[in-house]
């Protein structure tokens, strides 16, 4: 499927795909917990992170391993180094912390401070990636960086009287799980390990360890409500098409556009959260938030301008990772 997606003609608009489907998660989520008794024919709370985390990376890890054969998946982890499958437990027991801190925080904050909160995350990965990988960072990089600090900050503190409330700061903490994960990846499973490995283990690993703790805090009878009236139809899409199809395409389109492209098309990725926050979860953006999106937007443009222009590059910094921390579950 990836060689066919990477002979599209059109890379670009399979990057800006991949990007409008990655941006939907969070508004997905609220939606899904403001709505789940509706869909559910009436259940009270059918949703919780345990249910509807492990149904989404179950679905998510079954998608992939009969798409690319789970005997190939298989024969792939038995030839890897020790080294490499210690970085893949690692890159699911991070995801599954990830996506935990992202989805209680959202019961808190609203969905679009979780967007503009969640793009500091690419950043302490390049800030950790010029300190522990030796990547340089070029005076445009920087200038786009502070900005895009800034405006996290303006909007934390701002739309909560300067006190961060208990949302916005497990966003905050939610970038810095995400920044370690990318690191982990970065020197452990990158070279080592396939496309199809690597998501494969993320979401599988992710629904193992969401599983039993559901199962030790709730019991089995946990995961019922998740499959209840309408609820499983709307749970099986946002598994197969806005977490799988969305990686798929992005690491199909990256491999055929250019650093720059790539950072100058990304920076659809908080408008689009924006968005789809108004159309799905009924969030206006306050004049605050739409100064804050356009400081962070000229923060991605500017320091996507420092990034030099390689063709055969991989994703490896703030523009080029696939999902930032408030995109993640």
């Amino acid at each position: 499927m990836i060689s066919t997606l990477a002979n599209n003609p059109n890379p670009k608009v399979m990057l800006i795909a991949s990007r409008a489907l990655s941006a939907s998660r969070p508004s997905l989520i609220a939606f899904l917990i403001a709505k789940g008794s509706e869909l559910s024919g009436g259940v009270a709370q059918p949703i919780s992170f345990c249910n509807i985390l492990f149904v989404g990376n179950l679905c998510a890890a079954l998608v992939v391993g009969f798409w690319f054969g789970f005997g190939n998946i298989a024969g792939d982890l038995k030839a890897m180094k020790p080294k490499a499958l210690i970085g893949l437990l690692l890159n699911g027991c991070l995801a599954t912390l990830l996506a935990t801190l992202i989805f209680i925080g959202l019961q808190y904050t609203t969905v679009t401070n979780a967007v503009l909160l969640g793009r500091l995350g690419p950043v302490l990965f390049a800030l950790a990636g010029a300190l522990i990988l030796g990547k340089q960072i070029k005076r445009l990089e920087w200038f786009g960086f502070s900005l895009i600090a800034v405006g996290v900050v303006a909007i934390a503190l701002k739309t909560s009287n300067f006190q961060i409330n208990r949302g916005d700061l497990l966003i905050l903490m939610s970038t810095i799980v995400f920044a370690a994960s990318s690191l982990v990846n970065k020197l452990m499973v990158a070279k080592a390990a396939t496309l199809p490995v690597v998501v494969f283990t993320r979401n599988f690993l992710s629904s193992i360890i969401f599983f039993i703790i559901a199962m030790q805090l709730f019991g089995p009878e946990h995961f019922g409500d998740a499959f209840v009236g309408q609820l499983w139809i709307v749970m099986s899409i946002y598994a197969l098409i806005v977490i799988v199809l969305a990686q798929l395409l992005w690491y199909a389109a990256v491999n055929n556009l250019d650093s720059k492209t790539i950072g100058r098309l990304t920076v659809l990725s908080p408008i689009f959260g924006v968005t789809y926050a108004f159309l799905l979860n009924g969030e206006r953006p306050s004049g605050i938030q739409l100064t804050t999106l356009i400081v962070i937007i000229s923060g991605v443009l500017i320091a996507s301008l420092g990034v030099q222009k390689k063709p055969e590059s991989k994703p490896e910094m703030m523009m080029h990772e696939p999902e930032n921390s408030a995109s993640a579950p």
